[in-house]
């Protein structure tokens, strides 16, 4: 059973007692101490014996999150962002079938040979590997050891300002890097969006009320709510909204504080907090994601600080912990606590390690919700414009999609010539490859055409070299 859910102290004596019972090396040994009394005897013992020392540490280690869950800053999003524990070895694939294809009985009823044909499911599939290997590390001393036994609720405060700063960046940083990978989706549109017209004009019951017609029509089959177009359905049980907090007050107090008819006024989907779209710790998902995290700019705030609320798929989120001992990790949620005493500092150091899956579903089901921003592609352009590639060479090449309203920015790639012999191919991703054998000063005309809107699109002029 998780240590989060079996420790109850409410005094030192209670934690010191449960801190025995739990360590064999202690529990054998030591008696457990009395209610009323001071916990300083048993401490004198601990410290003076390395054994009983480091048995000691060890546990605290182990309980520093517990403590923080209890006394400490919630992960609003921890319920349903976490997916489970992988153990060596194991990669996230998220495989989901589409529905099957659909065939007109008259036109096969006299076709003796159709039924042999075999028909393939259309499978999508995504593999999730782990991304986010970090840990947090600090130092504790004898002396501030010693003095947890003779301070009154030195020992909790030992483990909750010292041991528990591990875990409190820990949490914070699961939040934080959750909410980078949310924003980023809307901003690249792979977050289907959807205008509030007149946003400003409407009340908060109109507002609420068209929400909620989004929410219902996302209990049906539709390929309309995830980039990857396939036909799912997320029941209210499993959908979560996410409102920036202005939204939540509004809605709180004046939809279902003033509604008669309370029950038929909530939401019938889940309802998590973010402290805002458009504000985030850029230093610290600098320091946590490094060349993977791409900076905000100023317009991309401003559009992101707009956003009332997003519904999003319970499972929309793939964060697994990967479990670095099977038997202990698991118990406190995929965290590695490690310590190591320094014998000439007379110092502890104490490490909390986390390696983790953080990454999105491209098919679950999301939706943000805009202010009087109507979806949008303005221009598609294509990097570089022009290139000479020699036969057998390949070019990468990029779209550069102006949007307004999170609209989408993917393209799909087109390569068209009119030289006699010139062959070239191009890749999802824009990748050119010229046919060796594609005469000299041939010229191909690649095309970048959004996905959101077919009438916008983007050229590029390529041509092999002259003999």
């Amino acid at each position: 059973m998780p240590l989060s859910k079996v420790l109850k102290a409410a005094n030192d004596s209670e934690l010191l007692s449960y801190i025995i019972n739990v360590t064999p090396e202690l529990a054998t040994e030591i008696d457990l101490p009395v209610q009323g009394e001071s916990i300083a005897p048993i401490g004198k013992i601990i410290m003076s014996n390395e054994r009983f020392k480091n048995a000691f540490i060890n546990t605290i280690n182990l309980i520093g999150l517990t403590v923080i869950d209890r006394n400490y800053w919630e992960d609003p999003w921890e319920g349903f962002t976490e997916r489970g524990t992988l153990n060596y070895g194991q990669s996230v694939r998220e495989l989901i079938v589409d529905i099957a294809d659909v065939y007109d009985y008259n036109t096969y009823a006299n076709n003796p040979t159709h039924f042999l044909q075999n028909v393939v499911p259309n499978v999508y599939n995504y593999i999730h590997e782990v991304n986010y290997q970090k840990f947090y590390k600090t130092t504790t001393s004898d002396e501030q050891m010693a003095m947890a036994f003779n301070t009154e609720g030195g020992l909790m405060d030992l483990i909750e300002k010292i041991i528990g700063s591990l875990y409190e960046g820990y949490k914070y940083d699961k939040y934080i890097v959750n909410k980078y990978m949310l924003c980023r989706r809307i901003l690249d549109g792979t977050i289907t969006s959807v205008e509030i017209d007149g946003y400003n004009s409407l009340t908060p019951r109109q507002r609420v009320a068209f929400i909620k017609n989004i929410s219902n029509k996302m209990t049906f089959r539709s390929p309309n709510y995830n980039p990857a177009g396939v036909r799912v359905a997320t029941p209210f049980a499993d959908q979560i909204m996410i409102l920036n907090t202005d939204f939540e007050a509004d809605l709180s107090t004046d939809v279902l504080a003033t509604s008669f008819f309370i029950d038929q006024a909530k939401f019938k989907t889940d309802l998590a907090l973010i402290d805002g779209y458009g504000n985030h710790d850029t230093a610290r998902l600098t320091e946590l994601l490094g060349s993977a995290y791409i900076p905000f700019t100023d317009a991309e705030l401003t559009a992101l600080a707009g956003i009332p609320c997003v519904i999003i798929d319970r499972e929309f989120f793939q964060d697994y912990n990967y479990s670095l001992d099977n038997a202990v990790d698991v118990a406190t949620n995929g965290t590695r606590s490690t310590n190591f005493y320094n014998p000439e500092t007379l110092k502890n150091n104490h490490w909390l390690h986390t390696w983790k899956v953080v990454s999105t579903s491209p098919f679950k089901q999301a939706v943000v919700f805009t202010k009087d921003v109507t979806p949008a592609v303005s221009s598609v352009t294509v990097s570089p414009s022009t290139a000479v590639v020699t036969q057998g060479q390949s070019l990468q090449l990029s779209a550069a999609v102006v949007t307004t309203g999170f609209a989408n920015k993917a393209v799909t790639w087109t390569v068209a010539t009119s030289t006699e012999g010139a062959d070239a191919t191009i890749t999802e991703a824009g990748v050119l490859t010229i046919s060796a054998n594609t005469p000299a000063e041939a010229s191909f005309t690649v095309t970048a055409t959004s996905v959101y809107d077919s009438t916008k699109t983007g050229t590029a002029t390529v041509t092999t070299p002259a003999e």
